[in-house]
């Protein structure tokens, strides 16, 4: 399986018991498995949820095969366009888990944290722009690629012939060049200003509530494959 990508997100409300709880994970994970049948266009993936006690600490990813993968992204235009339109996909049905998550508790008018994570999709949109860049060539992005896309790499070779491809044919960006100072009158270079900043101090960070009680995982392999879940006291 290829990590596509996920979502976390921390919502500050109190702590349920334990049967609302497990009810709130599970009926979370079933409106948004339904949401991701309809937006994500490829065949098979899988999904999972977890989502922890003491407040509402939650994480979800998305996983798909690399023959899934390709699948999706050859109903769209060009290979590296697939790939941008897949990510989309992946990046809406997170926004839609993270409003659901919250949807319960909208009386209190709290707002979730949401973290979005781009998987391997991401990484190889950037290895895209790199090579775009020519800050790495093709076949250096092609080894890059192999080490992202892992063991599944060596047995879809449909999909990898595609990336090179893709690597191959994609045109540098032309760069302005930059002036150097030494040409410039001495009247516009500009000259320093002598006010000392003081330094910045970091902004500390709301901590996260410890001593969650209870864990609830939700998963399901395949779209052939039932629904599981697993409570853990923690």
């Amino acid at each position: 399986m290829i990590y596509l990508g996920g979502t976390d997100f921390y919502i500050d409300v109190p702590s349920l018991p334990r049967h609302e709880f497990e009810q709130y994970s599970t009926k979370l994970f079933d409106k948004w498995e339904a949401y991701v049948e309809k937006a994500l266009k490829i065949p098979d993936y899988s999904l999972a949820l977890e989502v922890q006690e003491g407040s509402i600490k939650g994480g979800a990813k998305i996983a798909a095969t690399l023959g899934a993968l390709y699948f999706g992204v050859g109903q769209y235009g060009s290979f590296i366009s697939g790939l941008q339109t897949i990510q989309a996909q992946v990046s809406a049905v997170g926004s839609f888990l993270a409003t659901q998550a919250v949807t319960p508790f909208s009386y209190s008018k709290v707002k979730p944290k949401i973290k979005k994570y781009n998987g391997s999709l991401g990484e190889l949109q950037r290895l895209f722009h790199r090579v775009q860049m020519g800050e790495i060539t093709a076949e250096q992005a092609m080894l890059k690629a192999e080490f992202i896309l892992g063991d599944e790499a060596r047995y879809e070779s449909h999909f990898m012939a595609e990336l090179k491809d893709s690597f191959e044919s994609t045109r540098l960006v032309a760069r302005q060049l930059d002036l150097p100072l030494n040409i410039l009158g001495k009247d516009t270079i500009p000259q320093p200003e002598n006010k000392k900043r003081k330094p910045r101090l970091p902004r500390s960070e709301p901590e996260l509530p410890i001593g969650q009680q209870f864990r609830v995982e939700v998963w399901r392999d395949s779209k052939k494959e039932k629904r599981k879940v697993r409570v853990i006291q923690l």
